[in-house]
């Protein structure tokens, strides 16, 4: 691989390892430099899952279901929101131009963080122990803050389903979700790798049956693991070090709005 790419794999571990998110926006975008988007897409997918699986125990108290359950598509009625979703991101993928997607993930991505800066900025002065004191039980809500929630988590399950199966970056929508519910960096992650490890599952099936499991993708995911995972580990450790509720939700930030500046800065370069 080219330097370049493996660069882009190495970023995309480091922020996997420090947000929970992120390795398929940066490993896609530099793979995609060097191999065709059919066989990069399920390759990246099956590294971020070797990659949660192998971390899982750092969240083991936090990936049950009583603690998921606000996280598509465990959440109520989200997961045949996320299986409509990949069904139609998977028929995209084949037969719609990925500028379109980009475009308007890029816009959306801009948006919410400028919005959430805003958010935080506003908070400046105040007790910020209080403020984002949030308890490892994910502050068990009434029943009918569940209701008034299931709406926005079945639309985040349906825009998670159908970016996976177009661009591989379904994660960005529930990154979005657990951003705008405000969960703090233990949960975050946990949520983050439940979902993808729920949601790979049916991306699986899906993409087995649309032909896309080949031996130039398996190929392509023993080259891109190692590098995957010495980075993640590096990211993990960051973490642990400098993951402060504040810093984390900045972090998120800003990782959200540089990779929507670059979705749309390619787009417009793009010939």
């Amino acid at each position: 691989m080219r330097a370049a790419t493996v660069l882009g794999v190495i970023v995309g571990g480091v922020t996997f390892g420090f947000t929970g998110f992120a390795f398929a926006l940066f490993a896609i975008s530099a793979l995609v430099l060097e191999f065709p988007p059919a066989v990069v897409v399920p390759a990246v997918m099956l590294v971020g899952d070797t990659l949660i699986l192998m971390l899982a125990w750092e969240q083991r108290a936090s990936l049950l279901p009583r603690k998921l359950r606000y996280v598509p598509p465990f959440s109520p009625w989200s997961a045949p929101f996320v299986l409509a979703g990949l069904a139609m991101g998977t028929l995209l993928l084949s037969r719609a131009p990925a500028w379109t997607g980009r475009l308007a993930l890029g816009t959306l991505l801009l948006v919410f963080t400028l919005f959430q800066a805003r958010r935080i900025v506003s908070e400046v002065g105040r007790d910020l122990a209080r403020d984002l004191a949030v308890s490892p039980e994910l502050t068990t809500p009434s029943d009918a803050s569940d209701r008034a929630a299931a709406a926005p988590a079945a639309f985040a399950g349906l825009a998670a389903g159908l970016l996976d199966g177009w661009l591989g970056t379904g994660g960005v929508a529930i990154v979005v979700y657990l951003a705008w519910r405000r969960f703090p960096p233990g949960p975050f992650v946990a949520g983050l790798r439940g979902y993808f490890l729920a949601s790979d599952v049916l991306r699986m099936v899906v993409y087995a049956m649309a032909g896309y499991w080949s031996r130039p993708t398996l190929g392509l995911y023993l080259r891109v693991l190692p590098w995957a995972l010495l980075a993640t580990l590096l990211g993990v450790a960051l973490r642990r070090r400098w993951g402060a509720p504040t810093v984390f939700r900045i972090v998120v930030l800003v990782v959200l709005f540089g990779y929507g500046v670059a979705l749309i800065t390619r787009v417009v370069l793009e010939p």
